[in-house]
């Protein structure tokens, strides 16, 4: 297998924002990707929780949905909510 620049995703996700480059970039580069790591989430006792993301998450506060709790799953460099951050992963970066 030959190596590629092209092949290569670096992905920093941060308490407040989640940034992304292709390739190996210069460390002054600005990321290609920039999302908010902000997740909503719908707690009810008899489900799972439901989790939301980008304009579903905006349309839930505009719309001051009083089941929504908005949090950051990283807070000062630690994951605080793992369901959230894998969920979070698979929804920006695997679909």
């Amino acid at each position: 297998m030959v190596f590629r620049d092209d092949n290569v995703v670096i992905i920093e996700i941060g308490s407040l924002t989640t940034r992304a480059v292709v390739g190996l970039a210069e460390s002054m580069t600005p990321p290609q990707v920039r999302v908010p790591t902000k997740i909503g989430v719908k707690r009810k006792l008899t489900e799972q929780a439901t989790y939301l993301f980008d304009k579903e998450l905006e349309a839930a506060i505009e719309s001051k949905d009083p089941e929504l709790e908005v949090i950051n799953p990283i807070v000062q460099g630690v994951i605080g909510d793992w369901d959230a951050i894998e969920i979070f992963w698979y929804k920006h970066w695997c679909v």
